[in-house]
């Protein structure tokens, strides 16, 4: 499923392709979208598309109906740019099209599990967690978070009521350049090993957006092409390969259901 650094990159390529231009239609061929359908666009601008947790938004001047168009990518959606005289895409068929003058954004997802949400207010779509890469992700924002948590570590980044968009891999790898133990609970933290713990969520999704996010089956940015970070990652993936730190094997392990990937040498 995409996470926080591959939203982040198709909202940030999206956006000098897109913004300032009309719209000139919404249209919507899955019937699991049509709520999204009923909406006109009337040839409103757009002003701006960013993330907002999870989604991505569209953000139109004001007129009739709702300003913001919120699309939730899920486990294979993508936002295509397509310039006119580009041909639709056939197989897989875009689920919507929205509009613009001189190209269009399909919306292809092979799953269906993605969603298209117009929205009245932002705070609809505004998840409860902190993101990590805001201004109000300070150390003492996380050492508030962690506080008299009985949360195994690897657990605790994953709960997006805490912390929104750390997906799987990224959470591994945060804990690795951490140096810490993923099955220790985040309550026990020290203020040393809170400060290694910030740094290194800011430092892995940061390195993941230069790279334009992490591609092991669906994820495609907004021109069709996949993410660079899983060439640069530590742990995800390589069980018993060597720590590219001190050389020990990678050792994997099952923490709810899920893959974790860790070096025991390095982890505190």
């Amino acid at each position: 499923m995409p996470e926080l650094p591959e939203v982040e990159t198709v909202a940030r390529q999206l956006a000098p392709l897109s913004v300032g231009r009309k719209a000139r239609r919404l249209v919507v061929r899955d019937g699991k979208l049509a709520g999204a359908a009923r909406r006109s666009l009337g040839g409103r601008r757009l002003e701006s598309v960013f993330r907002l947790g999870k989604q991505v938004v569209f953000q139109f001047e004001d007129g009739a109906g709702e300003r913001w168009l919120a699309v939730h990518l899920r486990m294979t959606g993508r936002l295509l740019w397509r310039a006119d005289g580009e041909p639709v895409p056939e197989a897989p068929a875009p689920r919507a099209e929205l509009a613009f003058e001189g190209g269009a954004i399909d919306f292809v997802d092979p799953r269906r599990f993605g969603t298209m949400t117009w929205l009245a207010r932002l705070d609809e779509a505004r998840p409860k967690g902190i993101d990590p890469t805001a201004p109000e992700f300070t150390l003492a924002a996380l050492g508030r978070l962690a506080a008299d948590s009985r949360q195994e570590l690897k657990t605790f980044l994953l709960r997006q009521d805490r912390l929104v968009g750390v997906g799987n891999i990224y959470a591994s790898e945060i804990l690795n350049r951490a140096r810490l133990d993923p099955r220790r609970v985040a309550g026990s933290l020290d203020e040393a090993e809170l400060r290694r713990l910030h740094g290194a969520t800011r430092a892995v999704l940061a390195a993941a957006i230069r790279a334009c996010g992490t591609t092991f089956s669906d994820f495609q940015d907004a021109h069709g092409l996949t993410g660079r970070y899983q060439a640069k990652l530590r742990v995800y993936g390589r069980e018993g390969e060597p720590c590219r730190r001190c050389g020990a094997p990678i050792v994997r392990f099952e923490q709810g259901g899920r893959s974790t990937y860790f070096c025991p040498a390095c982890a505190e």
